[in-house]
This record gives C-alpha cells, sequence and structure tokens, in this order.
C-alpha cells in the first residue's frame, strides 16, 4: 500500500487535516508502509462512552432524522461511519471551542469570583460537597473552613497545575463571546466539508465551478441542527443561513484541541512531569 493511499475516508481526512500530531505513515520491519494512529481512533474510543454521555444529542436523534437519512443514502455515506464522525467532530471542535461553547462563565471567571467573594465577606461558617452519587458532606470545622479560604485566596498551584489551568480556556472578549455559537458552527460546518471535500467520499455531483453542491450544503445544515449548533431551528435547512455563515467566518481559524493533539509545553513543566514519574517509580 502506498503511503498516500487509505481505504477508510474517515482515517484518510484525519490524517490530511489533523496529521501533524496525530497520524503518520511509518515503516515496518520489513520496509512496508504502516499507519502510526496512536491518537487517532485510539484517543478517540478511549473518551467515546464519556463523549457520548456528554454531547447535547443522541444516537436515537440522529438516526431519526429523516432528511438526514435520505441525505445519507443519496450521497452514499455510511450512517454508521457519519455518526462517528459526527461525534469526533463534534468533540473536536467542543474542546478546541470550550469557552466559545459554553453557556456559564468559564473556570478562570468562577474562581476569580470566588477569590472576590472571599477578600471581601467574613470568614466561611459552611460548605457542602456534593457527590457525583448524591451523597453531601458538610464542613463547618472553623480551623479546616479557614484553611480552604487561604488555599483558595491564594494562587498554591504548582507549574504542572497552573499549566493546565492556564490552557484549560483561552480569553475571549465579550464582544467574542456575543457571537459565539455561530462562530463554533463555523468551525463544525468547516470541518465537515473539508471530509466532503476529499476525492471518493461524497457522491454528490457538483455544478462546474462549485466548490460544494446543494445537496451536501444541506446535510451539513441537518447535522449541525442534529448538533444542537443551529440558531435557526424553524428553518434550518435554509441554504441561505449556510452561504452567510462561511462568508461571515471565511479565513478565522479555532484554537487546536488539547484532547487528541500533542501540546507543546514549556521546559518546567516537562521538567516537573519527569520528577513525578521518578517519584512513582515510573
Amino acid at each position: 500500500m502506498a503511503p498516500t493511499h487509505i481505504d477508510d475516508p474517515l482515517m484518510a481526512y484525519v490524517v490530511r487535516y489533523f496529521a501533524e500530531y496525530q497520524a503518520v505513515v511509518l515503516e515496518d520491519e520489513y520496509g512496508d508502509p504502516r499507519l502510526e494512529n496512536n491518537w487517532f481512533p485510539a484517543v478517540f474510543a478511549y473518551h467515546y462512552d464519556a463523549i457520548v454521555a456528554s454531547v447535547p444529542f443522541t444516537r436515537e436523534r440522529y438516526e431519526a432524522h429523516g432528511r438526514l437519512r435520505e441525505l445519507l443514502a443519496g450521497l452514499a455515506l455510511n450512517p454508521e461511519s457519519f455518526w462517528g464522525l459526527t461525534l469526533y467532530l463534534y468533540d473536536y471542535v467542543a474542546d478546541a471551542c470550550l469557552n466559545r461553547l459554553a453557556t456559564r462563565k468559564n473556570a478562570k471567571e468562577t474562581y476569580q469570583d470566588l477569590r472576590d467573594f472571599l477578600a471581601s465577606n467574613g470568614p466561611m461558617r459552611r460548605i457542602t460537597y456534593k457527590a457525583e452519587n448524591g451523597k453531601t458532606f458538610t464542613l463547618t470545622d472553623p480551623l479546616l473552613l479557614k484553611y480552604l479560604s487561604l488555599t483558595l485566596a491564594e494562587e498554591r498551584m504548582s507549574v504542572f497545575d497552573k499549566y493546565l489551568y492556564d490552557n484549560e480556556v483561552c480569553a475571549v472578549s465579550p464582544a467574542d463571546k456575543a457571537d459565539s455559537g455561530r462562530k463554533a458552527s463555523y468551525f463544525f460546518a468547516q470541518c465537515l466539508r473539508k471530509f466532503l471535500d476529499m476525492k471518493g467520499v461524497s457522491s454528490a455531483k457538483r455544478r462546474q465551478g462549485a466548490s460544494i453542491s446543494n445537496k451536501e450544503k444541506e446535510l451539513i445544515l441537518c447535522v449541525l441542527y442534529v448538533c444542537g449548533f443551529a440558531s435557526n431551528p424553524e428553518n434550518y435547512l435554509d441554504l441561505g443561513y449556510y452561504n452567510k455563515l462561511m462568508k461571515d467566518y471565511e479565513g478565522e481559524r479555532m484554537n487546536g484541541s488539547a484532547k487528541y493533539e500533542f501540546v507543546r509545553v514549556p521546559p518546567a513543566f516537562l521538567y516537573e512531569l519527569s520528577q513525578k514519574g521518578n517519584k512513582s517509580g515510573g
């Protein structure tokens, strides 16, 4: 098999557009090319159950959408594989645009609000923890509460923790946040369009000079609706909406997704990580 030939269109898409850190073609011990895909689909498979549980749509919603089924059949796209692609792209875009998709304050803003509250009010008298199983634990001990208050008010993060915290979300301006939903929709549509652009993926016949067919546009609009991206649910198949969306944000670039990519990190981070490994016997 030639290094540039990959039978699976989904894997070919990943190699082509996310290849720098996710998938590479190497030679085995016999000199034959092989696909080294430690990060995809292995990482995606590892996170699959958590992704399915966290996304704001279900497999049932995906399968029940009549127009989406018709378009998948008309474009000769496998519904099972396309479900995996939809999940992968949603999770990738959601991870890269975490601050754009969140409807509440991000972690940094909430942390600052807490520090401001502790600084401007008296000592904490009570704090209640609620576990995932629903059980609660209320802490009223003054000494422990004072310790927690001081710990939260003063930044006592290690280099390792601070790096993870600072890179969890990227700050955006209020003006940027106001239009965040449409911009995330654009990034998702852009990724899906690149997949459809690959030779042999879609059976759609495009007009001469056209970069995408109306059926492919409809498919993207259907997926935006199923995934909850669409901001026009009453008329989500409006091709004018698609055209304007792609025009408004043309040339925009989203952040990378740390979940599926290696991250370039500062030397101090790597040093501390190595020390943790040494202490644990790794």
